[in-house]
């Protein structure tokens, strides 16, 4: 079963902060109302990864409107939007599809990032 998680302590806190996501930790639980300072601090010296809990993984799930990036067969990095009716990525009038791995990265006019995915 794949885990997801963090190796950047900022962009889990930003990730927590502005979408929900919880995480947990071997060492530490901190869940929404941990102080960004201890957080952060914490993390910096540990540079361990931060993982995400199981209740937060439909957040990674895409949505309407939803922008990510993906790599075409010829090379070129490019963006595309979920269209949730085609349950799909769109590019233009082209389906995006799977095999090209589209990571969303921006979610209602907000940088979104992405978690790794540890198998």
């Amino acid at each position: 079963m794949p885990r997801y998680y963090y190796d950047c302590p900022v962009k889990t806190f930003y990730m927590m902060d502005n979408f929900g996501v919880e995480i947990i930790h071997p060492e530490c639980s901190y869940g929404l109302a941990s102080k960004a300072i201890n957080f952060i601090e914490y993390f910096l010296f540990k540079h361990g990864k931060i993982y995400v809990a199981k209740e937060s993984e439909e957040i990674f799930k895409p949505i309407n409107n939803d922008l990510a990036q993906f790599t075409r067969d010829d090379g070129i990095s490019t963006i595309a939007q979920y269209d949730e009716a085609k349950k799909t990525f769109i590019n233009g009038s082209f389906r995006i599809l799977k095999k090209y791995n589209p990571k969303i990265i921006m979610r209602d006019n907000k940088q979104f990032f992405m978690p790794e995915v540890e198998k």
